[in-house]
């Protein structure tokens, strides 16, 4: 993680929860395995075997495939991303237990499925200023054991 997002503070929280939901999704299909085409190849670039093309010389040190050069670039730069999406996700993880009260713990689950608080408070016939308070509750309980 960049210095400075390391810091767990009101804001960071506040952020990674209503970040949470897309941030699972993100690791979820990450760790998926990579499709394949047949039993001996991946998608992606292909050498020919068969034929004149098998024949030609080929390319040293690289390949001009534009396909297979951008599914590489988005796998090197999604480790390290996706990386940084497990540790605030584990942050937020660890301070769930912290949260006390049958309403707060009804907002913070809905708001890591990724309601909003619109959504929330209509499902729990509350006010959207009731919910706001209740959410600023939930990062203080978050806080409380872990300050810095």
């Amino acid at each position: 993680m960049k210095q400075g997002q390391n810091k767990v503070t009101k804001e960071n929280l506040l952020q990674w929860i209503e970040d949470y939901s897309w941030m699972i999704e993100s690791i979820k299909e990450e760790r998926q395995p990579v499709a394949k085409v047949d039993n001996n190849s991946y998608i992606g670039a292909k050498t020919a075997i068969y034929g004149i093309e098998a024949t030609l010389p080929k390319a040293s040190g690289g390949t001009s495939d534009p396909v297979f050069i951008e599914v590489q670039r988005r796998v090197y730069s999604s480790h390290k991303r996706i990386r940084e999406y497990e540790i605030k996700v584990v942050e937020v993880q660890k301070r769930i237990p912290l949260v006390q009260g049958d309403r707060e713990i009804e907002v913070l689950h809905r708001l890591l499925n990724g309601n909003s608080m619109r959504a929330i408070g209509k499902h729990m016939k509350l006010s959207s200023t009731t919910i706001f308070r209740i959410k600023i509750n939930i990062i203080e309980q978050m806080l409380k054991k872990y300050v810095l």
